[in-house]
């Protein structure tokens, strides 16, 4: 029975945190409650790469983010997603870079596409529920092309490509604002010429009819290959239908690429808006310089050179510490913050880890839990709080940080003079450490930071070996201790500096060692 009533709290407190949820609409630039979430499950598109060549941290940033806000969709507010990406493996960029290295486009895609998923995996980015490639759906997306040709929103050009008409869509413009040029229909052949005998200038290719020496598929209307837009619209479709519960990418994709998605969709499908959230995230630029990273601009940073600087963790730590809609700046002292932050939660699940085992003293009070417990629910309030407004992990992280402090002036009470330990255990801040302790470790694990998930202790082997690395270990670690015993009882200076050598050598080969009085605890950093 009491089981039963506190799943029932539960659900209901799950249920207020989805409806106090308010995200930010780009159409009418305010923060909007959420919609949809009443229903078994809720869809989340997001737009993947155009596997061309390697990704890059720009590439990192997006994907990143857009884990963490569905890791907080589903773990903060227990809304059930179920989650496509797609990969684009046949383009432009894929034709001419295969052709320059000369080789076959098919291999050129492939290739990139197994590293893509590689490095999202090396990046602690879950992987889709559905993976959608553009060239198993070529038949999906003639079926689509006709059907906006027979419904009279696009038109077959001269050379055989097929455009829509944005003139057709009275709401041509609704994530971003555009001025619809006049037709050029009627023009001299020179002004005809320079927009592909396409009747406005905004015009976009749903097909692109066939070139010498280029793949191609066979369709009613002409032979050749999908524009890039009507890609993603097909296999959305194909799996949510005509409605998407969140769609999301970078905000360069927002025009024209997700505007022509939605035009398209909502004209194909017949409803008055396709996607119900659009999610944008902000760009990644280096430090010094204001435009995004980009292939084109060769100021990249691939994410195989990010892994050989930093940690995963280090990287999404970035990326949490700043609003998910905001542009990255990428740099050393961006990058050293991320770094000390990162590091400020790993050193105190040590410390606290030490403390609940006894090696640093146990503090005691008159009302040992109280204040450490209220200070727990005021920091839940805090960031249910802050999460609901449109996913502010910034202002999360600082209040899960001030936590940190005051659990860590709670364990530190007796190294200042605290309380006698003559006192009763009972009436220790044990159990209320470990509460705090534990709710700090499910928020960031909540956020997709590995190595604060596992087991420090797990984290560094010997050629494989758990079991021989921690023996090792602890065997090094009892001689210091043994060594520094000796030192305290005779004063020696130079066991001291032997202590100080053995800990020096331990942390650069990973194991971080500290002392509390006459024990000493240790972990792998």
């Amino acid at each position: 029975m009491f089981q039963r009533s506190l799943w029932i709290r539960r659900f209901c407190s799950n249920k207020q945190l989805a409806a106090d949820l308010r995200l930010y609409d780009g159409r009418s630039k305010e923060k909007v409650a959420l919609r949809g979430e009443q229903k078994p499950y809720l869809s989340f598109y997001t737009c993947g790469p155009t596997v061309y060549d390697s990704a890059h941290i720009g590439h990192a940033s997006c994907y990143i983010r857009l884990d963490i806000l569905q890791r907080i969709l589903r773990h903060h507010f227990q809304l059930p997603l179920v989650t496509a990406m797609n990969v684009t493996d046949i383009d432009d960029k894929i034709i001419v870079r295969a052709q320059e290295i000369g080789t076959g486009w098919k291999q050129l895609a492939h290739r990139y596409e197994e590293e893509f998923w590689t490095d999202l995996r090396r990046l602690n980015v879950r992987p889709p529920d559905v993976k959608l490639r553009v060239t198993d759906h070529i038949q999906a997306i003639i079926r689509f092309v006709q059907t906006l040709i027979d419904k009279g929103y696009a038109y077959r050009a001269d050379d055989g490509s097929v455009y829509f008409e944005t003139g057709k869509y009275e709401r041509y413009g609704k994530l971003q604002k555009v001025i619809l040029e006049p037709s050029v229909t009627g023009h001299d052949e020179p002004v005809a010429a320079a927009f592909g005998h396409k009747r406005h200038p905004s015009d976009f290719a749903l097909w692109k009819a066939s070139k010498p020496n280029e793949p191609m598929w066979e369709a009613g209307f002409s032979n050749g290959r999908p524009g890039w837009h009507i890609e993603c619209s097909t296999m959305a479709s194909h799996i949510f239908g005509n409605r998407l519960d969140f769609h999301a990418g970078g905000l360069d994709l927002r025009f024209p690429h997700h505007e022509n998605e939605e035009t398209q969709s909502c004209c194909y499908h017949g409803v008055q808006d396709w996607v119900t959230h659009w999610l944008h995230t902000g760009q990644l630029h280096l430090a010094g310089q204001t435009h995004k990273m980009s292939k084109s601009l060769k100021n990249t940073i691939s994410i195989a050179e990010l892994l050989d600087a930093h940690s995963a963790d280090e990287f999404r730590m970035l990326c949490l510490l700043s609003h998910y809609r905001s542009a990255i700046e990428y740099g050393p002292e961006t990058m050293s913050t991320a770094s000390n932050v990162w590091r400020k939660f790993v050193t105190f699940f040590h410390d606290s880890k030490a403390y609940v085992d006894g090696l640093k003293p146990a503090t005691y009070s008159a009302a040992p839990e109280s204040s450490l417990f209220d200070s727990l629910l005021h920091v839940q309030a805090n960031i249910n709080k802050h999460l609901a407004n449109d996913f502010n992990t910034a202002s999360s992280l600082l209040a899960l940080a001030e936590l940190v402090s005051t659990v860590q002036r709670t364990m530190n009470t007796n190294e200042r003079g605290g309380a006698p330990e003559s006192q009763l255990i009972g009436a220790s801040n044990v159990g209320a450490v470990l509460a705090a302790t534990r709710y700090i470790r499910e928020q960031l694990h909540a956020f997709g930071l590995q190595t604060i998930e596992s087991s420090p202790d797990t984290s560094m082997l010997v050629a494989g070996k758990p079991a021989q690395s921690r023996a090792l270990v602890e065997a090094m670690v009892k001689i210091r201790s043994d060594i520094r015993q000796r030192a305290a009882e005779t004063k020696d200076a130079q066991l001291y500096r032997v202590c100080d050598q053995l800990r020096d050598g331990l942390r650069t080969a990973g194991v971080e060692v500290k002392d509390h009085g006459k024990e000493t605890s240790w972990s792998f950093s």
